[in-house]
């Protein structure tokens, strides 16, 4: 856990240390000011849609692929320990084993390569750490025998991630190919101007189904880990919410996996399979009891789901093309800027939410005091706010042609950067209290 959670906070730190308010911290450090196929526009102090220089734009993607990887990998790990303590103790220390080795080389090959040094022996060492991470998931999902309704939930959402690591196997795979690699390219590049123009592309269908699955799957997974640590409620609304959570993530992950093969009418799906499962783990995160920080992290967490990525996602979508909600429609090229800022701070709200919880159950393994509360609270507060704040910087700004996103917007500055900042005190003082947790189990351990 200790190295799960420094992991997390040292990749989290790295990728906010190459914003673009840090680039004068960058240069005193020795780090360099800008990368190569940044969006960040020194000229006029923003960023924009993408890089014009098409191979410019090839090298920010990637970096965005492999970060995300790594941000990914990192997090699984961390929940995967969770899952193997309360489940298979002793019995599962191999698979923790592998997962670590499988975190290690995807972290520090994917950020080497896309970093530092662009050799194709870090990328295979990247590339190797997703091959022990799937691994470590199929023997873990062959040992788990569930007994409970909870558990096979648990064990679904195994099943739909390894599902998910498959089809994303099959696109890098792909991806090497020299043919698909400059269609693939090219229909990402489209795509974040206006998604409608990669649908064609099989290998842009294919990433869609991969990440709306994954990262779908992986909350549920978290939330799921987290009822496993308190107390549910007896009684057949229980059972129910959970036969339903079942449902809903198995629509969910189908819906989003037909993307690859369907395209557009599979993609229109995805957004009411979500707003199912979401529904099921709203009433679910209701039905538990033990310690009130964890919990009110669960209810919080799901209500954003609701109120900070379903209904603005069904606002958005319904509005692509005729100006129901806003005016004018997304696709209008008036709106271009503000369909990709709402696409980038749904996927920031899904994975902060990933993360936040995973924090928060940490802290309760090893502390539950008043500082643990302290740090508890902060952190949702933080993440309530952000979450909302991003919201009206996606949603609330006026139409208007393309100006490159700005850095003093009124509502980055005066809602997303505070809440990011009482976010991150939360999340300090978290880590914190668990080295200071973890110490004094040590210290109790060498005394017995």
């Amino acid at each position: 856990m200790l190295i799960a959670f420094t992991l997390a906070v040292a990749i989290i730190g790295f990728g906010i240390l190459l914003s673009p308010p840090f680039r004068g911290f960058r240069s005193m450090i020795g780090l360099p000011i800008d990368l190569y196929g940044s969006r960040y526009n020194p000229a006029v102090g923003a960023a924009e849609i993408i890089n014009p220089d098409p191979e410019a734009a090839e090298a920010f993607l990637s970096r965005i692929t492999l970060y995300y990887h790594s941000v990914f990998l990192t997090l699984l790990y961390a929940t995967l320990i969770l899952f193997i303590s309360k489940y298979m103790g002793e019995r599962g220390r191999d698979i923790l084993d592998l997962m670590l080795i499988s975190t290690i080389f995807t972290v520090s090959g994917g950020i080497i390569y896309a970093y530092l040094y662009r050799d194709f022996f870090w990328h295979g060492v990247f590339i190797s750490g997703l091959a022990f991470g799937f691994l470590a998931g199929l023997l873990l999902l062959i040992r788990f025998r569930p007994n409970n309704i909870l558990g096979y939930n648990i064990q679904l959402s195994g099943f739909l991630l390894l599902l998910g690591g498959a089809i994303g196997g099959w696109l890098g795979s792909s991806f090497m190919n020299p043919e698909n690699h400059e269609s693939f390219i090219e229909a990402l590049i489209a795509s974040r101007f206006n998604p409608d123009l990669g649908e064609e592309n099989i290998f842009w269908r294919s990433l869609t189904s991969h990440e709306h699955a994954m990262i779908a799957v992986a909350l549920t997974l978290v939330f799921l880990l987290a009822v496993s640590r308190l107390k549910l409620k007896e009684g057949r609304l229980t059972k129910a919410t959970l036969y339903l959570v079942y449902f809903g993530q198995l629509i969910m992950a189908l819906a989003s996996y037909s993307v690859w093969f369907i395209g557009k009418v599979a993609h229109l799906a995805i957004t009411p399979a979500a707003l199912l499962l979401i529904f099921a783990t709203l009433l679910l995160s209701f039905r538990v009891e033990g310690w009130r920080v964890l919990r009110t992290a669960l209810v919080a967490g799901n209500i954003i789901m609701w109120i900070g990525v379903a209904i603005p996602g069904a606002l958005v979508a319904v509005s692509l093309r005729s100006p129901r909600f806003f005016t004018p429609a997304f696709r209008d090229p008036l709106w271009d800027w503000a369909e990709l800022a709402y696409n980038i701070g749904h996927w920031h709200i899904l994975l902060t939410t990933w993360g936040v919880v995973l924090a928060i159950i940490y802290l309760g393994e090893v502390n539950r005091g008043t500082l643990s509360k302290i740090a508890g609270y902060l952190t949702i507060i933080g993440y309530i706010g952000a979450s909302l704040g991003i919201n009206l910087y996606m949603l609330g700004n006026p139409p208007g042609y393309y100006i490159p996103n700005p850095y003093d917007n009124i509502y980055l500055a005066f809602i997303v950067e505070p809440m990011l900042g009482i976010m991150a005190m939360g999340i300090a003082l978290t880590y914190i209290l668990f080295l200071r947790g973890v110490a004094r189990k040590g210290l109790l351990m060498k005394r017995q």
